[in-house]
């Protein structure tokens, strides 16, 4: 998918505090500046992560939150195929989108890949099997 115009993105990278510094270390070191700049306030630690031992788990956020980066076009697969490499042996989730498009995916840990999870998200399990099986009455 390519989005346009202004990058947007919220991607959640679960795992142990060391493997978390690793990665956060990756994303310092510009290897991803031929996608965009990367600042530090992009990277916001758990609660936990400061008191963590370096094998437990715990998590951080990598967002821009609502401060849209300037794009002429941005390939999430050519961005996703280099950002989950980095992030194989965590499990990393989340979205990046623009103004219209929004694509979501999975990275399990132990994967240095990604599949789309617009399709497997599910935001309330009870709810939604709920309604799928009213919609399959209604059949």
């Amino acid at each position: 998918m390519t989005l346009w115009d202004e990058l947007y993105f919220e991607i959640t990278l679960h795992g142990t505090k060391s493997e978390l510094k690793k990665f956060v270390c990756f994303l310092e070191s510009e290897e991803l500046s031929d996608f965009f700049e990367i600042s530090s306030d992009y990277i916001i630690y758990d609660d936990s992560f400061r008191d963590a031992g370096e094998e437990e788990e715990t998590e951080i956020i990598f967002t821009n939150d609502d401060d849209g980066i300037e794009i002429d076009e941005f390939d999430t697969d050519e961005f996703l195929e280099v950002f989950c490499k980095a992030a194989r042996r965590l499990e990393a989730y989340g979205a990046l989108f623009d103004n219209e498009d929004e694509y979501r995916f999975t990275s399990s840990k132990g994967d240095s890949y990604y599949v789309n999870s617009r399709e497997s998200m599910r935001f309330n399990d009870e709810l939604d099997e709920v309604a799928s099986s009213e919609e399959s009455d209604e059949d």
